[in-house]
């Protein structure tokens, strides 16, 4: 079965894996507070490998929670088929996208 994998770093953390209905629910409750921490957090999705509207979900989850708790979330790196799903539901301008 397919994976998915949160490495936090000083500045954030990344994902690496499928990011999928499969997958989600193996992260742990607590991965998006980790990455939360600062008030300022980068998530890098270069090394997601897939994604469907679960792995979307989860992200604008990591949005909410973080516009709640009055920090910074910036995400880097978007997969191409996240960005054409983001876009298709109509949610792709609640993402921080930040170009690298």
């Amino acid at each position: 079965m397919s994976q998915i994998e949160f490495a936090l770093s000083g500045e954030g953390g990344a994902l690496s894996g499928e990011f999928t209905r499969h997958t989600v629910p193996t992260l742990a409750g607590n991965t998006i507070k980790k990455l939360l921490k600062n008030d300022h957090a980068v998530l890098d999705l270069k090394a997601v490998s897939g994604v469907d509207t679960a792995g979307l979900a989860w992200l604008l989850a990591l949005v909410e929670q973080a516009e709640k708790a009055h920090k910074k979330v910036a995400l880097i790196h978007l997969p191409e088929d996240l960005l054409k799903l983001a876009k298709l539901s109509g949610v792709d301008h609640f993402l921080p996208i930040k170009e690298c």
